[in-house]
C-alpha cells in the first residue's frame, strides 16, 4: 500500500493529476482492491507511458513501452508460454546467461528467483504495466484460429444440421445456393459452430468490414475474435447460413429472421439466426439455445440461494396467476422458465409452451410456436390456447399488448402463466406493461410475482484467492450474511480457464412478490419512481444484495457483479 501511495505522490508532485482526483482514485481502488496505477488507468487520469515513467523512477528499474513489443519466439523456448501466464511477465532479450525480462513486479524477489530457476538465467527486470503486460500476452497467445484451421472438423467431432422446409428453388437462384454448397464454405460455417459449441458459446457474430471478414463467438458474457476468413467467402459464408435457416438469401435490404437445428454428440442445440443490413454488406448473429437434452436444467442448478428458492418453489404449485421472468437479453429467461416446467411436469398437469420459434425440446410437454405463412399469428395462437383446457402455460414473449393481455385473462382463470418479458427492471416491467395500455385492474388481480435476473460469471475454483473487502462493503455483506469477518474472492486464471478466471455463468435474482399495497399503486397506474418506493417497503432482496451473498460465497466476483448490475 505504501508503495501506491507513494506513485500517487509523484502523479501529484508532477502536476499529472490533481489531489482531489487521487483521492477519487484511492476510494475506487479501496472499492476494487485494484492496483493504483490499473485504477488511474480506467479513470482516464494517467496514460500507460506516464505510468511505466513513474513506475521506473520510482522502483529505480528501467522502464518498456510494450506497444510495439515484437515477440522473439526463440525466447519463448526459454520462458515458455505457462511460465509466462502465470507470472504475468514476457521475455525482451537474452544476452549470455541474463535474460531481460518485463514485469510489473521487479522488486518481487520470489518472482525473480522463480524466473531464474525455470530458466536458468540470470534475470534483469525491466518495467511496465501490468494492463500493457495482460493486453500484450493476450494478443500474443489467443490469437483467432487461422481459417485454414477451422476447416479442420475432423478433429472437432461430427455435425448433423436440420434446416426447415425450404420453399421452391427459382432458377435463377441456382448458382447462389450451388456457390453456398461448396465444400469450403459448408466445412467453414460446420466448423465454425462446432467451435462455438465445444466452448459452449452463446453467440457467433459474422461481421462484414470495409476491408475484412470477421467472425466474433461469444463466451461467459465476452465478445471474442474467433476467425478472419478471407474476404471473398463473405458472401458465400452468409448465403449458407440464409439457406440453412430459410431466409431469403436475395432481399439484403431489409433484416431477416430464421432458425435451424444443429446435432453434435449426441446433443441437439436450437440456434436462431438474425440478419441486418449494415455498410459493408449484411450482418449476421447467431444465438445459441440451451441444448434440448434438459437433465442440466433444473432450479435447484441455476443459483438461488435457499430461501428464495423455497420461495420459488412455492409459487410454482400455485393453481392460477401470472409469474413474469424479467431480465436483459441473454439473463437467462428461458433457462430458468424451462427449469420450472421440468419442476411441474407430471401426468396429472397438462403443460403447454407456446412461443415464436420452440427453444427446446421438452418431453412429456405439449409445445407450439406460429405459422404466419399459413395465417396463423402469435397473438391468434395464444387467443386459441385459452380454449385448450391447461393447467401451465409458457408464454415466450410478451412483446404487444394482445399478448399481455391474453395472458393475464388465462392466468385468471384455472392456469399457472409463466411468461417472458424483456426488461432492464424488474420493477420497471410493471412499468412498461401499463404503458402497453393494459387495463390495471388485469395487471392487480392476475399477478403473481416478478422474477428479475441476470447472468454473471462463475469464479475459477482452481486459481480462487480470497481478499479482505473494503469496510464500507464489508458491513454490507455482514448485514446481509451474519459473517463476522467477510471475505470477497478473485480468481487470477489458470489453465482451467483459459487464463479468464471465470468458468460458466450463474444467475443473479430478485423476487418480488406484490404486496397490497404495490397492487394498489399498479391499479392506480403509479409512475416509475412511485412504484419503486412502493415495492423497496416489500423489503425483497435486490440483484445487488443477491450477488453480494454469492460474491461472499466464492461464486463469482464483485468486479463481476458490478458489470451485470
Amino acid at each position: 500500500m505504501k508503495a501506491k501511495h507513494k506513485i500517487g505522490e509523484l502523479l501529484v508532485n508532477l502536476n499529472i493529476i490533481s489531489q482531489k482526483d487521487l483521492d477519487l482514485a484511492l476510494e475506487e481502488q479501496k472499492r476494487t482492491g485494484e492496483r493504483l496505477g490499473t485504477v488511474l488507468l480506467k479513470m482516464n487520469l494517467l496514460q500507460e507511458d506516464d505510468l511505466e515513467r513513474l513506475l521506473s523512477q520510482q522502483l529505480n528499474v528501467p522502464s518498456i513501452n510494450l506497444e510495439n513489443y515484437v515477440p522473439n519466439f526463440q525466447l519463448f523456448e526459454i520462458l515458455p508460454e505457462k511460465i509466462i501466464k502465470k507470472y504475468l511477465v514476457l521475455p525482451i532479450s537474452v544476452k549470455g546467461k541474463t535474460l531481460t525480462v518485463a514485469t510489473a513486479n521487479p522488486r518481487d524477489l520470489n518472482l525473480i528467483d522463480d524466473l531464474a530457476y525455470v530458466t536458468g538465467h540470470r534475470i534483469a527486470p525491466v518495467v511496465t504495466s501490468i494492463s500493457s503486460l495482460k493486453s500484450k500476452i493476450q494478443e500474443i497467445f489467443e490469437k483467432p484460429v487461422q481459417w485454414q484451421d477451422a476447416l479442420r472438423i475432423e478433429e472437432q467431432g461430427d455435425l448433423e444440421i436440420f434446416t426447415p422446409e425450404n420453399g421452391i428453388m427459382e432458377e435463377d437462384l441456382e448458382k447462389v445456393f450451388k456457390q453456398a454448397e461448396e465444400t469450403m464454405v459448408v466445412k467453414l460455417v460446420n466448423a465454425i459452430i462446432l467451435d462455438a459449441i465445444n466452448k459452449e458459446g452463446t453467440h457467433i457474430h459474422f461481421e462484414p468490414k470495409e476491408d475484412s471478414f470477421e467472425i466474433y463467438i461469444r463466451v461467459n458474457g465476452k465478445l471474442r475474435l474467433l476467425v478472419k476468413p478471407p474476404q471473398n467467402l463473405q458472401q458465400n459464408v452468409l448465403n449458407r447460413l440464409k439457406i440453412l435457416s430459410s431466409i431469403d438469401i436475395i432481399n439484403r435490404l431489409i433484416p431477416h429472421e430464421g432458425y435451424f437445428r444443429a446435432k453434435s454428440s449426441g446433443k441437439f442445440y436450437d440456434i436462431d439466426v438474425a440478419t441486418m443490413p449494415s455498410l459493408h454488406g449484411e450482418r449476421i448473429v447467431l444465438t445459441f439455445q440451451q441444448p434440448f437434452s434438459k437433465e442440466d436444467l433444473k432450479i435447484e442448478k441455476l443459483g438461488f440461494v435457499p430461501d428464495m428458492l423455497s420461495s420459488f418453489k412455492d409459487l410454482l404449485q400455485k393453481p392460477r396467476g401470472l409469474i413474469l421472468v424479467t431480465g436483459q437479453t441473454d439473463s437467462g429467461k428461458s433457462s430458468t422458465i424451462y427449469a420450472a416446467l421440468n419442476y411441474l411436469k407430471n401426468p396429472d398437469k397438462a403443460i403447454f409452451t407456446y412461443e415464436r420459434t420452440i427453444k427446446n425440446k421438452l418431453s412429456g410437454i405439449n409445445q407450439g410456436q406460429p405459422n404466419e405463412k399459413a395465417g396463423y399469428s402469435y397473438e391468434k395462437g395464444l387467443k386459441a390456447l385459452t380454449r385448450q383446457d391447461m393447467d401451465v402455460l409458457m408464454v415466450g414473449e410478451m412483446l404487444t399488448k394482445d399478448a399481455v393481455v391474453t395472458s393475464l385473462l388465462t392466468s385468471l382463470s384455472k392456469t399457472l402463466v409463466l411468461g417472458r418479458f424483456l426488461s432492464n427492471s424488474t420493477i420497471g416491467a410493471l412499468s412498461m406493461v401499463l404503458d402497453m395500455d393494459v387495463p390495471p385492474f388485469m395487471l392487480y388481480s392476475g399477478l403473481t410475482a416478478i422474477l428479475g435476473q441476470r447472468l454473471g460469471r462463475r469464479l475459477c475454483q482452481e486459481c480462487i484467492s480470497d481478499y479482505e473487502p473494503p469496510q464500507e462493503l464489508a458491513e454490507e455483506i455482514r448485514a446481509l450474511t451474519g459473517k463476522p469477518h467477510p471475505r470477497l474472492f478473485r480468481s487470477t486464471g489458470c489453465m482451467a480457464c483459459g487464463h479468464t478466471g471465470y468458468i460458466n455463468r450463474i444467475g443473479i435474482f430478485e423476487l418480488i412478490i406484490p404486496s397490497m399495497e404495490l397492487r394498489d399503486a399498479v391499479f392506480a397506474r403509479a409512475s416509475l419512481n412511485e412504484l419503486k418506493e412502493v415495492a423497496g417497503k416489500i423489503g425483497y432482496r435486490t440483484l445487488r444484495q443477491d450477488g453480494l451473498i454469492k460474491a461472499a460465497e466464492g461464486l463469482t466476483s464483485f468486479e463481476e457483479l458490478v458489470r451485470v448490475i
